[in-house]
Formats: structure tokens, sequence, C-alpha cells
């Protein structure tokens, strides 16, 4: 049984800069529920002083875990996250950009009996156009292969129930670049409940908008062709 409520995996790759706000917004937002959590971060291979600043924090904050790991992308960060936070009863995703707004996560903990997976769709995904079309393609693949119901596969605000997240986890390739796509067509395939709800982009703070690039590009590719072969392994 688990004996942990909550565990929150967070990935971080060089996000200094916005570690502060993300670490004090969602522990107020906890105390204000209240529910008992601890946050993982996946460390990976961070050249800023991201691994610094948390190790610092650490100090004074006993609900913060560090997991320190080589670059090997944040697909694969986000799973070892997964694999380490299996044992609290509840598993919360969120990225380290702290783009989207914390307060959505009280509407999906208030429903989460009823539901195996919860997740805060972005309506704004404050991206380029080039990066819209290959979210599009993505959630159009999931949608002819798996099944329809929910409109942003890779959103990084979802929230699990652990024992079906186990049930998951060894079906998805170590390397995936995109592994909560391929986790939420698992959850579509399974006819696991799954709950949806808009979540806003946080207001009054600087934007990274996400561009495409040459290591998107070939990762997406790479995404695309483990998302139609994923069908096969089901």
């Amino acid at each position: 049984m688990a004996s942990q409520e909550l565990n929150v995996v967070i990935p971080v790759y060089n996000e200094s800069a916005n570690l502060p706000a993300l670490i004090a917004d969602w522990r107020d937002l906890f105390k204000c529920i209240p529910v008992a959590a601890r946050f993982l971060f996946v460390d990976d291979g961070s050249t800023d002083a991201s691994l610094t600043m948390l190790s610092t924090f650490q100090k004074s904050a006993p609900d913060i875990d560090i997991h320190s790991q080589p670059n090997a992308g944040h697909g694969p960060a986000i799973l070892a996250g997964y694999r380490l936070a299996l044992q609290a009863e509840w598993v919360l995703q969120v990225d380290s950009d702290h783009q989207l707004q914390p307060s959505a996560f009280l509407e999906l903990w208030n429903c989460r009996e009823r539901y195996d997976l919860l997740l805060g769709q972005r309506g704004d995904k404050n991206a380029t156009s080039g990066r819209r079309f290959v979210s599009g393609v993505s959630s159009g693949v999931v949608r002819l292969l798996y099944g329809r119901g929910v409109k942003d596969v890779n959103s990084p605000f979802r929230l699990f129930r652990s024992s079906r997240l186990a049930e998951a986890l060894p079906c998805i390739p170590p390397r995936s670049f995109a592994p909560n796509v391929l986790l939420t067509a698992w959850f579509i395939d399974k006819r696991m409940p799954i709950f949806t709800l808009p979540v806003s982009l946080r207001s009054g703070i600087p934007l990274r908008k996400s561009r495409l690039n040459g290591y998107f590009i070939k990762g997406s590719l790479q995404a695309l062709l483990q998302t139609i072969l994923f069908r096969f392994r089901l």
C-alpha cells in the first residue's frame, strides 16, 4: 500500500530562473489544500545553477528530493521520475518552466477518486505555428490509432493514479522522446477513466515561446514513429 499521498515529478534542465517561483507557488498551494506531497526533481544534466539551487532549497525543505542524471533528454527524465515516484498513491507531473497556473490542480485533486488519469489541457500553448502543427499531428495520430477524448495528449500537467501508472510504465520504451503521449494512448486504449480540465498560462510573467529546432524536429519524428509502433505493443 502506498505510504505517501502525492509525489510531484518535475524534470529539470537549465531552469534556475524559474525554480524559486515554482517551488514557492506549489508549496503554498499544497498548504492550502492540504495534501501530503513530496517533490521529486529529476535534474537532467543541467549546465546552469539548477542543481546547486535545488540542493540549497533541499537543506531547508524536507519535502524535496533530487535525482541527478547525465543528460538524456526530457522524455527519459520524466520516465526516471515516474519510476521513482510510484510509492505514492498519486503521481503529478509538471514541467519546471512553470508556465501553467498551479491552481488548476485543485479541481483535478477534488475529482481524483473517480478517475485514473486527470489532465490539465492547455488552450494556449504559447508556441510558434510550427510547434502547434506538430502538436496537432501528434493528437491526430493518437485519436486515429487509440481513440478520442483527449485534445492535449502531451500535456505536462497530469495526475496519475499510481497503481495504473505502474501498469503502464513497462510498456513505454525507456528512450521515448514523448512518453506522456504514449501514456495517454495507453490510458485511452485500456479505457481507463480520464478527466480533462482547461489549464491557463500563468499571467503577469514573461513566457518562453516554444519553437521548432533541429533537435525538436528529429525528436518529433521519432515520437511519431514510436506512437505508431506502440499500437502494436498493446
